[in-house]
């Protein structure tokens, strides 16, 4: 009898911080991971990494929180979350340098340096069955109405918006990140010419802090074209209607996106049928890179095909 009432105590002191399991020294291992400082679309990259860890070892994930997260379902779903205070209920702490699967120590606590690369499986279906799980809103979301009777295309149109990292500096770095506006106008005209005979809906989704001049040279540049656009008009900057344009362009057709892992999160988690990016650039001396490939990627029963285009 001694022993049961023992046990039940050691049993219940493992559920405290809201409903949520308390890291304790009874869980002999783990796993967490460094956030980057980044936005939305990084952030959920160091998460999806230690999820991948976790799911491929069985280790616990305590997930970081981050900004927007608490509008997740993660937020509640998740069964365990980092506080600084646990690395104190651990051994050792090792840090990761491989995506391999990690052979776990006793009462070791794993953390994902930010910038370690993780080899996640973007075709294993359970997997992405569990991020859409985690990664989808906690409340409901005022999300963009599509018209009916269009082809819809989100473009995904990054530009900075005034966020202090992306400087002239980050733009030359990532130019896959920054693609001009042409490429844009440039890909939603072949979208136009894969369907000669249809409508086009066309919603720009940027964090450019004058969307409505962005629309008006889009609409200026393909006007011998049928195509209806919009965007969020009336309001700017890279931290304005960040979920609500993560969830919208889930929902479109087609999606035209840069090298972010924002819009990289829309086509993995997302119901796009086609998507187009751009793949790499060329830049010869003291001239502005140029983009030279791109992907065009079909959405088939069997997963993604991919064909790549030499544009330059």
């Amino acid at each position: 009898m001694k022993r049961l009432f023992l046990f039940c105590i050691l049993f219940a002191s493992f559920f405290t911080m809201h409903g949520k399991k308390k890291a304790t020294k009874y869980i002999s291992s783990a796993i967490t991971y460094e956030l980057n400082g980044g936005r939305f679309g990084d952030n959920l990259l160091s998460y999806s990494r230690a999820k991948w860890l976790s799911y491929q070892s069985g280790l616990p994930l305590y997930y970081k929180r981050f900004p927007y997260c608490h509008e997740l379902k993660l937020f509640k779903e998740e069964e365990y979350y980092y506080t600084d205070d646990i690395r104190q209920n651990f051994a050792r702490i090792k840090y990761t340098a491989t995506s391999q699967v990690l052979k776990p120590y006793n009462n070791t606590l794993y953390i994902n340096t930010w910038d370690t690369q993780v080899n996640i499986n973007w075709n294993d279906s359970v997997f992405i069955e569990e991020l859409k799980r985690m990664i989808a809103p906690r409340y409901d979301i005022q999300t963009v109405s599509i018209p009916e009777g269009y082809v819809s295309i989100a473009a995904h149109v990054r530009n900075g918006g005034g966020y202090a990292v992306d400087n002239w500096h980050e733009k030359e770095r990532c130019p896959l990140r920054f693609v001009p506006e042409e490429f844009f106008i440039d890909q939603i005209k072949r979208i136009a010419q894969m369907y000669p005979d249809q409508r086009l809906y066309v919603y720009i989704f940027t964090d450019h802090k004058e969307p409505e001049k962005l629309v008006n040279k889009f609409a200026q540049a393909l006007e011998e074209y049928n195509i209806t656009f919009g965007c969020h008009c009336d309001s700017a900057g890279h931290n304005v209607n960040v979920l609500e344009d993560f969830f919208s362009m889930m929902k479109f057709d087609c999606l035209i996106r840069p090298g972010s892992h924002f819009s990289r999160f829309v086509e993995r988690l997302g119901n796009n049928k086609l998507v187009i990016y751009p793949r790499s650039v060329i830049k010869l001396k003291d001239q502005p890179a140029i983009i030279n490939m791109i992907g065009i990627k079909h959405r088939t029963d069997k997963g993604w095909k991919t064909i790549k285009v030499q544009i330059a």
